[in-house]
């Protein structure tokens, strides 16, 4: 086993903690760090800042080039690799933005395809990433994903050797959720967490807006990372928008307001919103998509199914889950419930398992 020194991270979006790969991200960089591991985050900010990137990243103002983008950033980060490889360096990446370069882990946050397919792509053959993600899964020494399904989806799409697939569930470093106490107010305040895109389920988000515009009892707030799309609810008096949260105030701006968490997405890998929400404590109703529909239907304690149902159907049915939560749960006893199946502590010891086995001689 050879010694490792240090670790490369190449996710393009690095560990801004902006969404729930970015979490994971910061979590993967603090867990090498804690067994005494030197890491490097390789974003995209990182590659084309340096020398070459500032001359590489003209191209992209052409329209062939920026058509084909992930392609090129592709090539060009695994070609930043090769000349960068050493020995004693663990490379760790998402896939599809090292193609072309063998790293020793990939971590997989879901099989594109498969999500191209639930956001509604009709064409069955792989798209430019899709292509991306199968060809660096293929060639990657070892790769970790989140759930059964995903490894189900790459198994059926990528053809890859189930032998390297190894399942670490995304994990919430719980400290940043503890449970608060409930604002006094005369409404029922509803809470979306995510981008407003057609994916994460905008159309049902808006529905959900325009039935609280004309409720009493009920008021929206969607906290999101940027503002792409925030003047769809400009004319909504009862719906509010926090741009810019992130994790170091999401808890009190966002989760800790809630008496409900919504989350619409078309299609999840996994979901950090939902564990992020139940550990601070806060009822969370959604699609049966990622974690929520596992924990949904085992009857997990504040984990509700969002299914098809009449417009006039769904606050009653927001409202029975809300009361349900207040009378039936501990919300102190969710957070150390969480803490223990999806807490920092079993991340780091499964990560021993695969990682520190395998790479760190641990």
């Amino acid at each position: 086993m050879r010694k490792i020194e240090k670790a490369l991270l190449v996710f393009f979006n690095g560990k801004s903690n902006a969404g729930g790969a970015e979490r994971m991200v910061l979590y993967l960089d603090e867990y090498l760090q804690s067994r005494g591991i030197k890491t490097e985050i390789i974003d995209e900010a990182h590659l084309l800042n340096s020398s070459v990137g500032k001359l590489f990243s003209k191209i992209f103002k052409y329209r062939h080039f920026s058509k084909r983008r992930p392609i090129y950033m592709a090539r060009f980060t695994s070609a930043y690799l090769w000349i960068r490889k050493n020995r004693k360096w663990l490379t760790i990446s998402n896939g599809e933005s090292t193609p072309f370069f063998p790293v020793d882990v990939v971590i997989n946050q879901g099989c594109y395809h498969a999500m191209e397919l639930d956001y509604g792509r009709k064409d069955t053959t792989l798209s430019r990433v899709a292509k991306l993600q199968k060809r660096g899964s293929e060639i990657c020494g070892l790769m970790t994903t989140v759930t059964q399904k995903v490894k189900n989806d790459l198994l059926q799409y990528y053809q890859l050797d189930p032998q390297k697939i190894h399942l670490v569930a995304n994990r919430v470093d719980v400290s940043f959720f503890p449970p608060k106490p409930r604002p006094q107010r005369d409404y029922k305040l509803l809470v979306y967490v995510g981008r407003l895109e057609p994916g994460k389920g905008l159309a049902n988000l808006l529905r959900v807006a325009k039935l609280i515009e004309k409720s009493k009892g009920w008021r929206l707030l969607i906290g999101s990372n940027n503002p792409n799309n925030a003047d769809l609810f400009r004319d909504f008096s009862n719906t509010s928008i926090k741009v810019g949260l992130h994790l170091d105030n999401i808890n009190d701006e966002a989760y800790s307001q809630a008496d409900l968490v919504f989350f619409p997405s078309l299609s999840e890998s996994f979901g950090m919103v939902t564990i992020e929400a139940l550990a601070a404590g806060v009822p969370v109703v959604g699609t049966p998509v990622g974690i929520l529909k596992q924990m949904g239907e085992s009857g997990f304690p504040g984990a509700h199914l969002f299914g098809e149902m009449p417009d006039d159907d769904i606050l009653p049915y927001f409202d029975g889950i809300v009361s349900k939560f207040r009378n039936e749960v501990d919300r102190n006893e969710l957070h150390r419930i969480i803490d223990e199946q999806f807490g920092i502590a079993s991340y780091r010891a499964r990560l021993d398992e695969i990682i520190g086995k395998n790479f760190l001689q641990i």
